[in-house]
């Protein structure tokens, strides 16, 4: 008896592979209450306040902070931390932090302001509205004397 190799499997084993792919891909579902949000600087040039400019770490030395993590929590909150706030800066206890939340066609939705930061400011709170939060996808942040 001769045996003849099946050709089926190889269509098999192809579409097995590109199921488990396609299975593997699929995340868990974003919760859009509970979510990253992504920040930037407001800009720095033209018409930007020394305070902003400094803050950034633009102009004049290190930045207050390396960078910030930002997450709306619970569709009603939105937490602010600083990524390596600096140890000491010559603006602690002499600026806010300017919050502007925008939805995705850059629509500004509200703007929120800290209390005055100092080296000790490890997170900062906002209430936001749950309209706004529904729409919230980027924020925008200005250094402002207070």
């Amino acid at each position: 008896m001769l045996l003849r190799p099946h050709r089926c499997r190889p269509a098999r084993a192809t579409a097995f592979l590109l199921l488990t792919l396609a299975a593997c891909n699929e995340g868990p579902t974003a919760d859009p209450q509970n979510r990253e949000v992504a920040w930037t600087y407001g800009p720095t040039n033209g018409t930007s306040s020394f305070e902003h400019a400094r803050g950034t770490g633009s102009e004049g030395g290190a930045a207050v902070a390396k960078g910030w993590h930002c997450r709306l929590q619970e569709g009603k909150r939105l937490i602010v931390q600083p990524y390596q706030l600096a140890a000491s800066h010559p603006l602690f206890g002499k600026v806010t932090l300017a919050v502007g939340l925008f939805d995705q066609a850059g629509a500004q939705l509200a703007m929120l302001n800290s209390p005055v930061l100092t080296a000790e400011t490890t997170t900062l709170t906002f209430d936001v509205d749950q309209a706004a939060a529904a729409r919230l996808w980027d924020v925008v942040f200005w250094y402002r004397k207070a």
